[in-house]
């Protein structure tokens, strides 16, 4: 897929050279891609049997083939599976990493889940450093990542738990560790997807899906829509919050804003909240889908029947004294919450058994809601 906006894309077909019986290959062949630089080429890693990782080549994106096998991550011992690569450079190392999802040995999948880190200096000799995070208390961590970020590397991953579950993170002074068992934050709720990191000049980006359905343990439909992308910036206390990229904020300012809520599909509601010190949270509703629950410590997205589809713990102590921004984006049953330009957060809710045009009204008046205003826009297809 290709993009110049962030919000309409192309899809740009790829092939792949013929296959020997030797090779090893697999359908998802592009995955975990990275430009290797010395080269000029863009490679990719994909899990393959007893947990190796392959490699493939191209020059364009478009067209690839089987890289050499000494470019491959071999297998290790520790593990029942091994998948999901992801490489990266360390600087301080003066070599690549490649984070692993791994499911180790003789444990329950439930529990069994951990991150492995393997790092080379040339992509061919790979030193396996085993598992660098293992709590024992998680299911398989999804797409995992690492990058530099506020002085700190950061190893993002989807908690698996009879879905794919919520982008949590991890801090540490090190690639190597040590990597507390909790994780640090989360950059999103339940509902945005296997979110994985892309660079843009350094700048860390988020993206991930929203379901196609409403999604509970256990009855995830896989894939769905891709939601707007998360600009990830450092906190002055050390953790990581998500924005609107300035980029997309630019283009939503050209829509032809106005102070009342029209007949529309998609909307996008622009206000500022202060929450005052007595008050323990406030509801707007987003008639006919539900309500958005403004905490101190949390933020919620419900549906019309009161049930929490997608939450995240926030801190809006400061709404108290100063208002919070916040940017509500709703196409059909999809909700996209952005708050304060520190937090994200996306769920799909129920569909509504009317038909009825959106609505926002706050449920408490003692909330403070101020510069409102909404626009219509037309999300890609």
């Amino acid at each position: 897929m290709r993009s110049r906006d962030w919000l309409h894309w192309t899809e740009a077909p790829i092939t792949h050279d013929p296959v020997k019986p030797e090779d090893w290959m697999r359908p998802y062949f592009v995955l975990g891609v990275w430009h290797d630089a010395s080269t000029g080429l863009f490679r990719s890693l994909y899990g393959h049997n007893e947990g190796r990782m392959v490699s493939s080549v191209s020059r364009d994106l478009l067209h690839w083939s089987c890289a050499p096998k000494e470019f491959h991550v071999p297998p290790a011992d520790y593990y029942q599976r091994r998948r999901d690569p992801f490489v990266f450079w360390i600087p301080e190392m003066k070599q690549y990493g490649c984070v692993m999802t791994t499911w180790m040995k003789g444990r329950p999948k439930e529990t069994g889940g951990a991150v492995s880190l393997a790092t080379s200096p040339d992509l061919k000799q790979w030193k396996d450093h085993g598992p660098i995070l293992d709590p024992g208390t998680i299911g398989e961590p999804e797409c995992p990542q690492m990058f530099w970020l506020g002085q700190k590397w950061h190893l993002l991953a989807s908690i698996y738990d009879r879905a794919v579950g919520q982008p949590v993170y991890w801090s540490s002074s090190s690639p190597l560790g040590p990597w507390k068992k909790e994780p640090d934050g989360m950059l999103d709720g339940k509902d945005l997807c296997a979110a994985q990191i892309a660079l843009e000049n350094q700048t860390p980006f988020l993206f991930g899906w929203i379901p196609l359905k409403p999604a509970r343990p256990g009855k995830q439909t896989w894939g769905g829509h891709l939601a707007l992308p998360r600009e990830v910036h450092a906190l002055p206390d050390g953790k990581l919050g998500t924005r609107l990229p300035a980029k997309l904020a630019k283009n939503f300012e050209d829509l032809a804003w106005q102070p009342e809520i029209g007949v529309w599909k998609s909307v996008i509601a622009d206000f500022r909240l202060t929450l005052p010190e007595e008050m323990k949270e406030t509801r707007v509703r987003i008639t006919p889908l539900g309500e958005i629950v403004f905490q101190r410590d949390r933020l919620r997205i419900l549906d019309a029947a009161g049930e929490c589809w997608s939450e995240l713990a926030a801190d809006l102590s400061t709404a108290e004294t100063q208002a919070v921004s916040v940017r509500l984006f709703m196409d059909g049953d999809m909700v996209e919450l952005f708050v304060a330009d520190r937090y994200s957060l996306a769920a799909r809710l129920p569909a509504p058994k009317s038909a009825a045009p959106f609505e926002l009204t706050s449920k408490d008046g003692s909330a403070t809601i101020t510069h409102i205003r909404f626009a219509e826009w037309a999300p890609p297809p």
